[in-house]
């Protein structure tokens, strides 16, 4: 997976604040066009062939920003600012997570194998021997591999004492567990949206930042410059994303703007219930339903698993009914790390908007607001859904149900991250079921610390909520 801290994601982070803090100010739909001139100015130096480009990706992301799908929306004679007027108020819901930005997009070669110059011309040639279609040949005793014939198993570059046989991915493309990510005919990125299960692994992996989230940031920005009472749902994987406690987190979100904060931990112990009790009513194994991209993977390409499938509705959902019941004339943001999210909410009355952590940064940015300058709240009593925080981790969801299960050996495996070889795994189920009574299935490895929209490494998250309890 490609480091979390690298130059793209400064440079969007720097895009959300920009646009969050032109957009709290006055004037908006007539600065929003001088943005990408701030942020790149003629002095930069460049790391795309000129700056106006450079520029012209910036006025990208901001559009993908306000929501726009840029393949079949844009129209460069139209200013940001005329896309800010006919996006105001519009609710992406139902609508592709995830879009491209073609001209970002380097049209990487394939993916390919190839031998490079720390051969050593050995004797034992485990390269040749081990290659399932016989792709290795050797000239003058040099190993070369036949691309034509070459199936990419990788098993040469696994035995080759040297480690002189190279991996070359297509990041995009390697990350996408259900192969829903190709190229058109002229070699640029595109997404197969009857395939995607907006996982959001391709838009963290792409070096280019050619694939990014469809936002409703300014959705949510709207909401809380006109005051409207709306209220933050805080998924349990923002323990660690921020410098602060969950209290702190909480007053500085007050200070945002919303009127409100929940807790989606209270809504995961609801989930953790139904599926202990469903567990009693099941012949054979049943798997989670609390993560989006795995249901949107039955849903599109393991139908067969449809019958394992917890029918209990996310910790999301569920938090989402406590907040319209506790607040009903109230917006329910739901923020979290992960993109799927927005596809689920789609389905769900109760949810009006999604931000990620790394959105919300933004925000905080955009109003000055520093975390750990929040007044900590006295210590809160604790409740029964305390555990529930764990949900964000792998096997955390496991571990909430097994406590509330009324099954003393309840067999547990752990599906953590999903990528081609699982999906495989997963499928072979119907014919070979596992010897489990619950799978827990996380999408993305480590759990939800480790989504397309956190703002920390996971480890660095990990260690933080281990040192707070």
């Amino acid at each position: 997976m490609l480091e979390i801290n690298n130059q793209y994601t400064f440079i969007k982070r720097q895009v959300q604040t920009e646009v969050l803090k032109a957009f709290f100010a006055d004037g908006f739909e007539q600065k929003i066009d001088a943005i990408p001139f701030a942020i790149i100015p003629k002095e930069r130096i460049s790391s795309r062939c000129c700056i106006y480009k450079e520029r012209a990706m910036v006025r990208y992301r901001i559009m993908a920003m306000m929501g726009v799908d840029i393949p079949s929306e844009d129209d460069e004679l139209k200013s940001l600012g005329a896309f800010a007027a006919s996006q105001k108020g519009r609710s992406l819901q139902g609508e592709p997570v995830l879009t491209t930005i073609p001209t970002a997009c380097s049209a990487c070669p394939k993916e390919r194998y190839f031998v490079s110059a720390a051969c050593r011309q050995c004797i034992a040639r485990p390269c040749l021997t081990n290659c399932p279609k016989t792709c290795i040949t050797f000239d003058q005793g040099q190993a070369e591999i036949d691309e034509e014939c070459c199936i990419r198993c990788g098993k040469c570059m696994g035995v080759c004492p040297f480690g002189a046989i190279v991996h070359v991915p297509v990041p995009c493309e390697s990350a996408c567990p259900v192969d829903a990510v190709h190229k058109n005919e002229h070699g640029y990125v595109e997404l197969d949206k009857e395939k995607c299960i907006s996982c959001g692994k391709c838009a963290a992996n792409c070096p280019f930042g050619a694939i990014v989230e469809r936002s409703e940031m300014m959705e949510i920005a709207l909401y809380l410059k006109e005051e409207v009472p709306t209220v933050a749902l805080i998924a349990p994987s923002i323990e660690g994303q921020f410098p602060g406690t969950l209290s702190q987190i909480s007053k500085a979100l007050l200070e945002a703007g919303f009127s409100a904060v929940l807790e989606v931990a209270q809504g995961a112990e609801t989930t953790s219930y139904h599926e202990a009790e469903e567990l009693l009513q099941k012949k054979e194994f049943m798997t989670t339903s609390c993560c989006p991209a795995y249901t949107a993977l039955v849903d599109k390409h393991l139908p067969q698993l449809s019958g394992h499938l917890s029918t209990a509705l996310s910790p999301m959902a569920y938090t989402g009914q406590q907040a319209r019941q506790k607040y009903p004339q109230a917006k329910n943001v739901f923020i979290g790390p992960c993109l799927a999210k927005r596809s689920e909410a789609a389905h769900l009355a109760e949810i009006d908007a999604v931000m990620t952590f790394s959105e919300l940064a933004a925000l905080f940015l955009a109003k000055d607001i520093d975390v750990r300058e929040m007044e900590e709240c006295e210590e809160e009593q604790k409740q029964s859904w305390t555990d529930c925080r764990q949900f964000a981790l792998s096997g955390g969801v496991a571990a909430c149900v097994n406590r509330r299960s009324d099954q003393k050996e309840l067999r547990v495996h752990s599906v953590d991250g999903l990528d081609k070889k699982t999906v495989r795994v997963l499928s072979s189920w119907e014919k070979r079921p596992i010897a489990a009574d619950l799978v827990e299935v996380m999408c993305c490895e480590g759990g939800c610390i480790n989504g397309p929209g956190v703002v920390v490494k996971p480890q660095i998250a990990r260690k933080f909520r281990q040192d707070r309890q």
